[in-house]
């Protein structure tokens, strides 16, 4: 090792003594990290728009909208009469839970007509209806009897008769909405 190669300890750096530039550069990436943050925030919030929901249909469009469904298959053309009647008593049940809260489809059809009896949501004429359309249905499903096609279609008019004059009409409906 040469005495020339030691050299001597270098004096210290001094920064500028005014630290003012050093907040104002600090701020400087502060703010500019926060608005990063707060475009991206706000870019989510504008995807996320809130949606608005359709109301929901009223039960009786509901079973419009299936017996057609029903009727489009044309079960019975295809020899399916169980599978029609089973369809058709399912309609006229959903729309009875939907339209006035009754647990018609968790019932058998002895126990939904028992259960009719005490309910004032239906008149005698509609309860008759309901009790000769449920079980003409039940003879076909369980004891397979084979209705004529005049009753097939008496069975579908039934269950339509049934939800178009039962269904909540502008009156009713305000009535139900308002109280």
């Amino acid at each position: 090792m040469n005495a020339q190669d030691i050299k001597d300890i270098k004096p210290p750096v001094f920064f500028i003594s005014n630290s003012i530039y050093l907040i104002i550069i600090a701020a400087a990436i502060m703010l500019a990290v926060s608005l990063f943050f707060l475009y991206r925030f706000w870019k989510n919030r504008m995807k996320q728009k809130p949606k608005i929901a359709a109301p929901p249909k009223p039960a009786h469009q509901i079973a419009y909208d299936a017996l057609e469904a029903l009727r489009a298959k044309n079960l019975p053309a295809q020899g399916k009469i169980k599978e029609y009647y089973y369809e058709l008593s399912n309609i006229a049940r959903y729309y009875l839970e939907n339209r006035f809260n009754m647990r018609a489809p968790e019932m058998t059809t002895e126990e939904f007509l028992f259960s009719l009896g005490y309910s004032q949501d239906l008149s005698a004429k509609h309860k008759e209806l309901l009790k000769n359309f449920l079980s003409l249905c039940d003879i076909v499903k369980f004891a397979k009897y084979g209705p004529s096609a005049g009753e097939i279609e008496d069975s579908f008019n039934a269950a339509k008769k049934l939800v178009d004059d039962t269904k909540i009409t502008g009156e009713k409906r305000e009535k139900v909405l308002v109280g």
